[in-house]
């Protein structure tokens, strides 16, 4: 959903420092975290090559051999209730998604398509050669690629997105998308508004200004929505987007405006 020729331009410390966490592609493939207590078991279509556990590193007292379910496998590891999770891995099927993903230089994707194609080829295509247990998450806290990519198109073409984040301090995140046939092709902030941060807050008021300012400087906004720091970390992790930001509005805590309504 990102243009291969996007612009990024004003970089603002502030709100790259807030929301440069989320900038991590791994997160969208891998099928845990790194925080958690993972066993992770490598072998060779059934040969049991290697075994780590992250907290202690190798194990060799576990009982594997010969690796004939995996699914089952790893569902006995983990209700020993020694891992938050567990990973058997084919490296065959390693090696043969690198193979897959490396051999096409994939000009025509974007780079979220690269990655989603990269993620089809780890998940969708396994056949059971990458089990884990739990198994992994669907979506990330009820974000999902097609989601999202289904906002986009909904936008009307071409069209401008901007979200901004009041904290204690002031503003710490004043972002805006501007969109062409559903990819994203310029990011800035809101230094390239004529507006001081200084007056940042949660109000109509305040998202009028940056409605106009948007609309005189970039293509004509669609959306903008404005809230607390606290809001926003609600609206990122919690499943029921729609409902987060309904309450925040009824609160006074968020000012959400839409074109056409």
């Amino acid at each position: 959903m990102i243009n291969p020729h996007w612009q990024l331009v004003d970089l603002d410390p502030v709100t790259w420092r807030n929301i440069g966490r989320f900038i991590s592609p791994g997160r969208y493939i891998r099928a845990g975290t790194s925080d958690e207590h993972a066993l992770y078991a490598l072998h060779d279509n059934g040969r049991v090559l290697n075994v780590i556990d992250t907290l202690t590193g190798r194990r060799t007292d576990l009982d594997l051999a010969p690796l004939t379910d995996p699914e089952e496998a790893a569902a006995h590891l983990f209700a020993t209730g020694e891992w938050n999770r567990v990973h058997i891995v084919d490296r065959q099927h390693l090696a043969a998604v690198a193979h897959e993903a490396q051999a096409d230089p994939r000009h025509d994707l974007t780079l979220d398509a690269y990655y989603r194609f990269v993620n089809h080829l780890i998940w969708s295509n396994s056949d059971s050669r990458y089990v884990v247990h739990p198994p992994r998450a669907s979506s990330w806290h009820g974000w999902t690629y097609d989601l999202v990519k289904r906002w986009l198109a909904d936008l009307p073409d071409p069209a401008s997105v901007a979200l901004s984040v009041v904290g204690e301090e002031g503003l710490i995140i004043g972002l805006i998308a501007q969109i062409s046939g559903g990819l994203i092709d310029l990011v800035t902030t809101f230094e390239a508004l004529p507006i001081p941060r200084a007056d940042a807050e949660v109000s109509s008021a305040y998202g009028d200004r940056l409605w106009a300012a948007i609309e005189d400087r970039f293509a004509p906004p669609a959306a903008l929505l404005l809230c607390t720091d606290a809001v926003f970390d609600a609206w990122i992790h919690q499943a029921d987007k729609a409902a987060t930001i309904t309450q925040a509005i009824a609160a006074n805590t968020a000012h959400l405006r839409v074109r056409g309504t």
